[in-house]
Parts: structure tokens; C-alpha cells; sequence
């Protein structure tokens, strides 16, 4: 067990309350930074969710939200918590007034719900019909497919009420629009189409973006939309634009309608567009053949994430003819800048076994004992470490390798407070090294 991990575990059960408290949330922050096999530290802090200090179990209960891409070992600790208090306090537990019962229970219930299960449901409706913190059950409404039908509904209610002519009441907006997305359920369309009518009305192009972006998601089952997408492709707004463009092809998917308006965007100096419109154009595949040559002049742009996303999209329409461009441009910029790291695996592991001569880098990027990926978030470093090794494991297979064996852990030194700290003081802004070049100009 890592001398750190050691260090933590005699903390928390410290007779101390200040004690335990901070040995809760160093946990956090350790998990949060370096990689490793953190279920030991995960279970620990699961027991605290039991004990009598009620803010140390609500702190408990916040880390592992926080951490929740690596809860699963304590799936059955969050549910029997949940339970108890509901038990206890009755089915309103959610608002109960007392503030560090309703945050425990609370980010509990979050922490459930991240981890797709449906025992978290019973409280996310009693958030969302009572309207108390209803933002947070919004927020990870989108994680349970499963209850749709329960939960579409009243996020549909939800966003009829939000006022969208007040500029306060957007962000609200969009976290409604973007659980509706990710559930997918195309019965939302009207109510969808109706806050689009409101944004467009008051300007409200941040709203009207993840309109756009709902509306893609339903694709071909939004109907009597086409009118108003088509209009917005001609938006002078950054990023209602290619938002536009996007969803008039996933309702559409007239072809000849929206490869011009695509490769328009290719040629924008913005480069958040050219990005949006090569994903688009991979999504198309091989019938998007026309944009090959605009592609390919890309994959020397100034910024590497428009390399990247251009690059992806050349193997996803042309195939193996362009893999070595690909393959090229790919690994210049995922070692110039780590941040690509899940656009570029994802692409590799795509590429199947003409991506081997990506193994050294990938190894590379395996051994390093700080999260990685974009952001440098648990959630994309855990997708990064999985889809490398098993893209690493088949090419090893494929080439009569043994077989890649997990990287032994590496101890962060106990006392460096500054390098297990988040890379951004605020969990909302990326690494500074994520998105330098996603400017409104190139």
C-alpha cells in the first residue's frame, strides 16, 4: 500500500475530528492527482459515511462525487447510505433543513446516480417535484437512460418555467438541454423547440447553442425543425453557427445541403470551428470524401487541436490511404500537447493495427504517475488508462508481444500540498495547457 495511502488510513480513524476531517478531503485530492488503485482509500472513506461526526460524512459524501468515475467499489456503502437516511429522516431527506444532513445525502445520492444506478432515483425526484437544489438532481439526471421516462418529464416542466429573457437564468437552461441531450428522449422536442423560439427572441445565444445541441442529439426523430436550424446556419454567433450546421445534418442529413456549409467552416479562422465541423464531416464517413484535400491542408495548422480533430477525421472518411498523415500528425501533437491524449487514443484505437508504431507513446503516457487527458480530470484519465491498455494489449497481441502489465503505483510525497493539488483552481476551467489555442481567431 503507498506510504501516503498508509499515512491517510491511521488519519481517518484519528480520534480527532479536525483530525479525520482533513484526512478526508487530502484523500480526495490524492485521487483527484495521481493514478493508481485507490479502492483501499475509496472504502475508507465509504466508513465514514456511518460515523456520528456528521461533518466528516458529509465531506466523505462529497469526495466520493467528486471521485465518482472510480466509486464503483463503494456502490452498495452509497446505496445503504441513502437508504438509512431516507429511513430515518423520511422520503424528503433531500431538503431536510438541517445543512449537513441535506448535503450528505445529497452528494450521496449523486455520487450514486454518476455510477448509473437507479437506487439514487427515488431522491432525484423528490429534488426535481419539490424544486429544492433541483439543480443538482438536473445535473446528473442524464446518467440514468434507464429511468427516461420517469425523468424526461419533469426536466421538460423544468425548462418550461425557466424564464430564458432573464441572462441569469441561462446556465440553468442549458444544464436542463444538456440532460435532455444524453437521455436522448426525441418526446422533448417540443418543449426544446419552444425554448429555442425564446432564445432566439432575446438573444440568448448561449441557449440557443444547447438548443441546437439537443436537437442533434435527437436527430432524425425532431421533425418540423429544419426551417429553423437552416436559418441559424447563417449565425453570426462563434458558436451558434457550427451548432447549426451540426444538427441540421443529425435531422436532416441531406448530404448535399451540408457539405458546403461544412467546408465553409474549414475555412473559418476560428478554430473551435474548424474543429466542430471535422467532427461533423467524421461522423459523415466516407461520403464526405470532398472535404479529403481541405483535411489534409489542415493537418499543418498552427493549433494541434485542430490537427488533431482534422486528422480523425481524414481516418474516419479516407481510411487507410491516409494513415500515415494521420498517424503523424496524431503523435506530433499528443506529444507537444498532453491534453489531446483522449482525442488522439480514441482515433488510434480506431485505427486498429496500423497505429503500432504509437506503442512507444503510449506506454510512455501509461507510465506517468499523474491523471492525465484533457483536463486532467479522473474521468478522462480512467477512459485514457483504458482504452490505452487495451489498444496496447491488442497490438502487443497482433505483434507477439507479451501482454502489458500494470504500472507499479507511484507515492506522491506526502508533504507536497502544491503538486497534488487540481491543475486549475477552479474545477470549471481547463489545465492551461488544455485549450490555448480554442481562441475566437486563430
Amino acid at each position: 500500500m503507498p506510504k501516503r495511502t498508509v499515512v491517510l488510513a491511521e488519519q481517518l480513524a484519528s480520534p480527532d475530528p479536525a483530525s479525520r476531517l482533513d484526512a478526508v478531503r487530502m484523500s480526495g485530492e490524492l485521487m483527484r492527482t495521481w493514478r493508481g488503485d485507490h479502492t483501499h482509500l475509496l472504502l475508507l472513506l465509504a466508513d465514514q459515511l456511518t460515523t456520528a461526526d456528521e461533518e466528516a460524512a458529509a465531506e466523505a459524501a462529497a469526495v466520493l462525487e467528486s471521485c465518482h468515475p472510480i466509486a464503483a467499489p463503494v456502490r452498495e456503502a452509497l446505496a445503504a447510505r441513502i437508504d438509512a437516511q431516507r429511513a430515518a429522516n423520511g422520503p424528503q431527506v433531500w431538503a431536510a433543513p438541517e445543512v449537513l444532513l441535506r448535503g450528505s445525502h445529497q452528494e450521496a445520492v449523486r455520487a450514486l446516480a454518476r455510477l448509473g444506478d437507479a437506487r439514487a432515483l427515488p431522491s432525484l425526484l423528490t429534488a426535481l417535484d419539490s424544486d429544492v437544489d433541483a439543480w443538482r438532481a438536473i445535473q446528473v439526471s442524464g446518467h440514468l437512460p434507464q429511468a427516461a421516462d420517469r425523468l424526461v418529464p419533469r426536466l421538460c416542466d423544468h425548462l418550461r418555467r425557466i424564464d430564458v429573457s432573464q441572462q441569469w437564468n441561462g446556465m440553468s437552461a442549458n444544464a436542463v438541454l444538456t440532460a435532455l441531450a444524453v437521455l436522448g428522449d426525441p418526446a422533448a422536442a417540443s418543449v426544446v423547440m419552444d425554448t429555442l423560439g425564446a432564445a432566439l427572441r432575446h438573444e440568448r445565444h448561449g441557449v440557443t447553442r444547447s438548443v441546437l445541441e439537443t436537437l442533434r442529439a435527437f436527430g432524425p426523430a425532431v421533425t418540423g425543425a429544419g426551417r429553423t436550424i437552416r436559418s441559424l446556419t447563417k449565425a453570426t454567433d462563434a458558436h451558434v453557427r457550427p451548432a447549426a450546421v451540426a444538427a441540421l445534418w443529425a435531422v436532416g442529413g441531406d448530404l448535399a445541403e451540408v457539405m458546403p456549409l461544412l467546408l465553409g467552416l474549414l475555412d473559418d479562422p476560428i478554430t473551435f470551428r474548424i474543429t466542430d465541423a471535422a467532427d461533423v464531416l467524421g461522423e459523415i464517413g466516407p461520403p464526405a470524401s470532398a472535404a479529403l484535400p481541405h483535411l489534409h491542408g489542415l493537418l499543418t495548422h498552427d493549433c494541434e487541436w485542430v490537427r488533431v480533430h482534422c486528422a480523425a477525421a481524414l481516418w474516419d472518411i479516407g481510411g487507410q490511404a491516409g494513415a500515415p498523415a494521420v498517424l503523424d500528425a496524431l503523435l506530433q501533437a499528443m506529444a507537444q500537447n498532453p491534453a489531446t491524449a483522449n482525442h488522439v487514443v480514441a482515433c488510434l484505437d480506431r485505427m486498429g493495427s496500423l497505429a503500432a508504431p504509437a506503442l512507444p507513446l503510449l506506454r510512455e503516457q501509461l507510465s506517468l504517475p499523474r491523471r492525465g487527458g484533457r483536463y486532467r480530470s479522473i474521468a478522462h484519465d480512467e477512459e485514457l488508462q483504458q482504452v490505452s491498455r487495451a489498444l496496447i494489449a491488442r497490438l502487443d497481441l497482433q505483434c507477439g508481444r507479451q501482454p502489458l502489465r500494470k504500472q507499479p503505483e507511484a507515492v506522491p510525497p506526502l508533504c507536497d500540498r502544491h503538486s497534488t493539488s487540481r491543475s486549475s483552481g477552479h474545477p470549471g476551467k481547463p489545465h492551461p495547457h488544455v485549450d490555448r489555442c480554442y481562441s475566437s481567431s486563430a
